[in-house]
């Protein structure tokens, strides 16, 4: 059985990561400076940040593809992308193998209907 999600960035996700950035930077004066700082870093987050897994996994590609239709209607998501789980290959396309249980590799790769 295969495995489904969603990578991209949500702006969700790109405001918890500004508000980190920002909490190493010393405080704006006013909350209305911060609140400012902050949503222009999450833009910048949300449009040049690496993609990560927005979305739980799914049985089906069509789920994840319901998921992304959802997220585009009710919250702004970046490039979102369905992706499958499946063995890892090494540049020449062979089948990876983890060196500590000695089973193969496992990762998220672009689907491919």
């Amino acid at each position: 059985m295969s495995a489904f999600c969603v990578y991209g960035m949500t702006i969700t996700h790109a405001k918890k990561l500004a508000e980190k950035r920002l909490e190493r930077e010393p405080n704006p004066k006013t909350k209305e400076e911060w609140r400012d700082k902050m949503e222009v870093t999450a833009e910048a987050i949300l449009t040049g940040h690496a993609p990560v897994q927005v979305s739980p996994t799914f049985d089906a590609p069509q789920f994840a593809r319901e998921w992304i239709e959802v997220a585009q209607r009710t919250s702004k998501i970046y490039a979102p992308k369905v992706m499958v789980r499946q063995q890892k290959v090494d540049k020449h396309g062979n089948p990876m193998v983890s060196k500590t249980t000695g089973l193969p590799a496992m990762g998220w790769a672009p689907y491919k209907a």
